[in-house]
């Protein structure tokens, strides 16, 4: 990670190193922490519906990006759920991106490959990847400034590829409550995922789908195989929106 300190999406200096050396995924918050005993069972749920929307990731030869990466927890997870892959990560904090090498595990190989944002915008190429997925970031994008993250997305998407966008689902009022205590959403935007479709139709053309995940408990895995049968209700804590590129 080479060059100057990124700037956040307001022009000052990224809030999110602040919270880098202690990042736990918002489990400081005690509602939180009831429906999960770690950060890492909150992403699997994301992880575990990337891997079953994308088979191929368990047998290698997709690049991904995972944009906002924060420290890493989506791309360690999916790694250690079975995932291979050229997995790339990008941030607008170079804090969280130090994370990221500070706290992956040796078990799990070397770590991604890391880049700094300045902004909306990243220092990769157009069309380099064949897999784009952001999750949890857009709310804390100014609503004004969405647009450019959305055409970023796009821009470095391969023909045929797929953008993953996970989002905190505002029509759950758990959701909403939880936000609202948690120190680093204090500027969050929540968004619906009606939103995102249109934003991101409005940088490309794309053939749209939409899940809703997070129905039970995270820490209770019994009760995993219920998410799946209630993907088409609008009441998850959490949904992805996935956008398929044109050929």
């Amino acid at each position: 990670m080479n060059g100057a300190d990124p700037q956040s999406w307001s022009g000052e200096p990224a809030e999110f190193d602040d919270y880098a050396a202690e990042y736990e995924g918002g489990l400081e918050n005690p509602i939180k922490r009831l429906l999960g005993s770690s950060p890492d069972q909150f992403i699997a749920v994301k992880a575990r519906w990337l891997l079953r929307r994308e088979p191929a990731l368990r047998t290698g030869g997709l690049s991904v990006l995972d944009y906002g990466c924060g420290i890493g927890s989506l791309m360690r997870v999916l790694i250690g759920l079975g995932a291979k892959g050229s997995f790339t990560g990008c941030d607008i904090s170079t804090g969280m991106l130090r994370q990221v090498e500070r706290r992956w595990p040796r078990e799990l190989g070397a770590p991604p490959e890391l880049a700094p944002q300045q902004g909306a915008r990243t220092p990769f190429a157009d069309a380099g990847f064949d897999i784009v997925m952001i999750s949890a970031v857009l709310h804390h994008v100014p609503v004004a400034e969405r647009p450019a993250v959305y055409a970023e997305l796009g821009r470095v998407l391969k023909p045929g590829g797929r953008i993953y966008v996970f989002e905190h689902n505002p029509r759950n009022p758990l959701v909403r409550y939880v936000t609202a205590r948690t120190p680093i959403d204090r500027n969050a935007i929540l968004l619906d995922a009606g939103e995102v479709r249109h934003g991101l139709l409005d940088a490309a053309r794309y053939a749209l789908d939409t899940d809703y995940l997070m129905f039970m408990p995270p820490g209770m895995a019994f009760l995993r195989g219920i998410d799946p049968l209630l993907a088409w209700l609008p009441m998850g804590a959490q949904y992805a929106v996935t956008a398929r590129k044109a050929a």
